[in-house]
């Protein structure tokens, strides 16, 4: 009896139909190339940048800078600045910058907005998502988005957010946004759940995380780059911010509308914030290598940051997933970035931090 049931399961198993036994998306994708990405958010969600945006060194620089003036950008609350100043990325009080590497089919696509959904909207087109998740819309039309696809999307910052010219009339805070974006550069990069690789929601396998290569701090991030625009203000500009009332250092008030001023006329140029304004000011490979120092050391002398563990204890510094020796691989690259970025006090020469 058990042996005649044994055979009819073997049957039935054999005779059904394919689409009965759910797929899963392979485990690699293909065409792949290793992208080091830096993602900001709250510190309790997770590393893996699942319906996230990443970029690369220039790309989330440029994120982190155009947000220094937020004070000012929110003061007068509009439908015009509610993305920004709503965005949970840029105004949550427990962020932290995690740099990561990816595996992505270089085929890349259309870049998708993913954010925090934020009382049933994410600003972007969704205006019924669940609180607190991260939702992606896609299509170039805000109010009529349009279906994403698995493909990393990739979008250039400067093409994106530096095409349009400072003009008369436009807020101070306006110009700078647009003088940091060519400034910077850089690139963004989007990674969605029906991408990703060995997910059942997944359509194909575009990418997967490799390894949490360390979280820190927004606050330290941000501070290291405070640190050095402020000293090349004091050793090499125009000694702007002893103008300032809150000072530099531990007393700076980075909400104070001289210190935001100061902080563009020096990163970005004195002419920065104003109609026709020449993109001057330090180095980008100073304010680059400022960022970079927070992930390549803990040392605070050389601008470091220590490594926050995820309130899960999960994401250990150093801890890969599915690492399948990627790191060895050839093409791990960024189409934009550098590996040989030298130290803070390499970059400013003399300067000392």
């Amino acid at each position: 009896m058990l042996k005649a049931m044994l055979s009819l399961w073997i049957c039935v198993a054999v005779l059904l139909p394919a689409a009965a036994v759910p797929k899963k998306a392979s485990q690699r994708p293909q065409d792949a190339v290793n992208l080091t990405l830096y993602h900001v958010n709250p510190i309790g969600y997770s590393a893996d940048p699942i319906n996230m945006n990443s970029g690369d060194a220039l790309g989330d620089m440029y994120f982190d800078l155009r947000g220094v003036g937020i004070s000012l950008e929110c003061a007068i609350p509009s439908n015009a600045t509610e993305r920004h100043c709503k965005n949970a990325e840029v105004v949550a009080p427990d962020l932290v910058i995690t740099k990561l590497i990816i595996e992505a089919d270089r085929r890349f696509g259309a870049y998708a907005r993913c954010n925090i959904c934020i009382h049933g909207s994410d600003h972007h087109g969704n205006e019924n998502c669940t609180d607190g998740e991260y939702v992606c819309s896609c299509g170039r039309d805000v109010k009529h988005p349009e279906p994403c696809t698995a493909s990393v999307g990739v979008a250039n910052v400067s093409q994106r957010y530096a095409g349009q010219k400072c003009t008369q009339g436009m807020a101070a805070w306006e110009c700078w946004k647009l003088a940091v974006a060519s400034k910077t550069g850089g690139l963004w990069f989007s990674t969605l759940q029906v991408g990703h690789c060995g997910s059942s929601q997944a359509s194909a396998c575009t990418w997967r995380l490799v390894q949490v290569v360390k979280r820190v701090r927004k606050t330290c991030s941000d501070n290291s780059i405070f640190k050095i625009v402020e000293r090349f203000d004091q050793t090499q500009g125009a000694g702007c911010f002893q103008n300032c009332t809150g000072g530099i250092g531990a007393l700076r008030n980075t909400s104070d509308p001289c210190w935001i001023r100061c902080f563009y006329s020096t990163a970005s140029g004195a002419d920065s914030g104003s109609p026709g304004g020449q993109i001057a000011g330090m180095p980008r490979q100073a304010l680059q290598s400022a960022w970079e120092a927070s992930f390549s050391s803990d040392d605070p002398a050389y601008l470091g940051c220590p490594h926050i563990r995820h309130p899960s204890n999960n994401n250990d510094h150093n801890n890969s997933n599915n690492h399948n020796n990627s790191n060895n691989n050839k093409n791990n690259s960024n189409p934009s970035h550098s590996s040989s970025i030298p130290r803070p006090t390499e970059a400013l020469g003399s300067l000392t931090i």
